[in-house]
């Protein structure tokens, strides 16, 4: 029994301290085995603060944030205030990016008194050109202009094509913000000119993106397609992913104002793909711990050393790991039936979910039959009243066909049938419809609810008895009713109405 016992003590313990590397072991490993590798030198910090912005230009976030940590933490500890003042900056973009625009403009702040103290002309520059986004972005106007005026005076001076590019597409989106669209215009096309000398396809894609928005905006529809697609070219040279979202997203808008739903539809579906992936990409516990720490790092720039408090820490930690190992001793039974219940029982709800998806696969295959075979009577009534024109058909006949005739596609009967099979399937279809904002006829109901069977308008024109054009025009009149409540198209509607609740 007492060797049980230790069996279970030792067993728990190395649970216990194995969960814990786990969780802290990425955040200091990587940070330490870095600081390792960098020599106390400035070339080797700034090679990693240009590590940093290349990855934070590529939407990598969380790898942006890693060597930031690194340039921040070895700038600090050999008191060089230069590469302290590139880090703050690129944090700051980095805070930016991530929604965080307290923090990114206390970084921009300090930033630019170091750069100005060392007389760090682009540096300076470029610290007015992002506090001058963020006033942007909060629609203050008058500190927009202030700031990015400043940078443009210091990029002209200077001759550095790529920062006065920037800077003057930030001119343009103010100018747009105001809907000033001639003069937004006018710098965008000043900043491809300037992209163009040195060739930085990630800022021109950004300006396309944003002079499509204009074209579209004066109703030169064609000119706005060119321009985002021209955005999207240069997104993919650049290997931006941002970029390549916001394209993608662009070039939707564009052909659903020139009345193209499919291609619209498709690129709609490629911009999800990418901004998702984004999104996950920089969504981590990683991640989450490191903003946290350099955070407070930013705000308390008098914290120089951490180890001393850990040590203190320590011994409190020793009496922790005795109290957790006796309630261990005494709940371990209890943990493990627990455990091995909440396995079981998974288990059977992955089982019963297989099972679902299989009949609801079937459920709506048996619908879409149904469909089907109510467009193929459909096929057959047009062929039997072609033949009653030509008079071919013998009179002993002609009351079974008058009366196959009088049946109209879809029919009350029908439609009932339909209904009750269709609300096996999705209980909450009918129900949300009826109790929607917006008030439906009943031929527009019976439309939705082929259009989420994924018929095609062919199909949807046999199976209502009516012709594709008028499907299309049906299809029209239910997006400018939906499009006040928030959906930009039926299929992104119907979706809301089968969803559990």
């Amino acid at each position: 029994m007492i060797r049980l016992i230790g069996i279970l003590l030792l067993f728990f313990a190395g649970c216990s301290s194995s969960h814990k590397e786990k969780e802290s072991a990425p955040i200091i490993n990587e940070i330490s085995a870095n600081k390792i590798a960098i020599s106390a030198d400035s070339n080797s910090i700034d090679s990693v603060n240009k590590l940093a912005a290349e990855e934070w230009s590529k939407g990598n976030y969380q790898k942006a944030l890693n060597f930031v940590t690194v340039a921040y933490e070895k700038a600090k500890f050999i008191n060089d205030e230069e590469a302290l003042a590139k880090a703050l900056n690129i944090l700051g973009l980095v805070y930016w990016r991530l929604g965080n625009n307290v923090d990114a403009m206390e970084c921009y702040k300090e930033s630019g008194n170091l750069a100005a103290k060392l007389n760090l002309q682009r540096l300076l520059g470029l610290t007015h050109t992002n506090r001058s986004l963020i006033y942007k972005a909060q629609h203050n106007y008058k500190m927009a202009f202030f700031h990015n005026n400043k940078a443009i005076e210091i990029f002209k001076k200077s001759n550095y094509y790529k920062d006065l590019a920037i800077v003057l597409n930030n001119q343009g989106q103010i100018f747009k913000n105001k809907n000033t669209i001639d003069s937004a215009k006018h710098y965008y096309l000043q900043a491809l000119d300037n992209y163009r000398k040195i060739d930085y396809k990630d800022g021109a894609a950004a300006t396309y993106y944003n002079l499509s928005e204009i074209y579209l905006k004066q109703d030169l529809k064609e000119a706005s397609l060119d321009a985002a697609h021209k955005s999207l070219f240069l997104s993919f040279e650049a290997k931006s992913r941002v970029r390549i979202s916001e394209a993608y997203q662009q070039v939707s808008v564009v052909f659903e104002q020139l009345y193209q739903p499919d291609s619209a539809l498709y690129y709609f579906k490629l911009f999800h793909l990418y901004n998702d992936s984004i999104l996950i990409a920089n969504q981590s516990d990683n991640l989450a711990k490191c903003q946290a720490e350099l955070g407070a790092e930013v705000k308390n720039l008098q914290i120089q050393n951490l180890e001393n408090e850990m040590q203190l820490a320590q011994n409190r930690i020793w009496l922790i790991v005795i109290i957790v190992l006796i309630l261990l001793m005494t709940s371990a039974f209890f943990v493990y039936r627990y455990l091995s219940k909440n396995q079981m029982k998974k288990r059977r709800l992955e089982i019963e979910l297989r099972s679902s998806k299989v009949i609801l696969a079937v459920k709506e295959q048996e619908l879409k039959n149904y469909i089907i075979d109510l467009a193929n009577k459909n096929s057959i009534i047009s062929k039997l009243q072609s033949e009653i024109t030509k008079d071919n058909i013998p009179e002993s006949n002609d009351l079974k066909i008058t009366q196959l005739l009088e049946q109209k596609i879809l029919t009350e009967d029908d439609w009932e049938i339909f209904k009750s099979r269709f609300m096996s399937i999705y209980p909450h279809f009918f129900t949300r419809l009826k109790h929607f904002k917006t008030a439906f006829t009943e031929a527009e109901i019976r439309l939705m609810v082929l259009i989420y069977l994924d018929l095609s308008g062919k199909e949807m024109a046999k199976t209502l008895g009516i012709s594709p054009q008028s499907v299309r025009v049906c299809k029209m009149r239910l997006k400018k009713k939906l499009q006040p409540e928030g959906f930009d198209s039926v299929e992104v509607f119907l979706p809301h109405l089968t969803k559990e609740a």
